[in-house]
């Protein structure tokens, strides 16, 4: 039986380990501050950063993405990342 460790990252942003299989879900790295619209009049503000920084994460073999239309799921920094892993 394989281990299995979740660590939430912040927002929508999980590292999911099981054995030694890494799953990172919607990557989101901006810094705090940063404001996403979603249209119709509503956005929010990202008020805190990632519990992890991004060079401390160990190798990830997959990104699973919920959506990526809205930019608190998938934002600049996340979406920068994807091309490396």
């Amino acid at each position: 039986m394989s281990s299995v460790r979740i660590t939430h990252l912040g927002g929508p942003t999980a590292l999911i380990e099981v054995g030694d299989f890494r799953l990172l879900t919607d990557p989101t790295f901006d810094p705090p501050g940063r404001r996403y619209t979603f249209g119709w009049g509503t956005s929010s503000v990202k008020e805190a950063g990632p519990a992890v920084a991004v060079d401390e994460l160990p190798p990830i073999d997959a990104v699973l993405l919920s959506h990526d239309h809205h930019g608190d799921n998938l934002d600049d920094a996340g979406r920068a990342l994807l091309p490396l892993w």
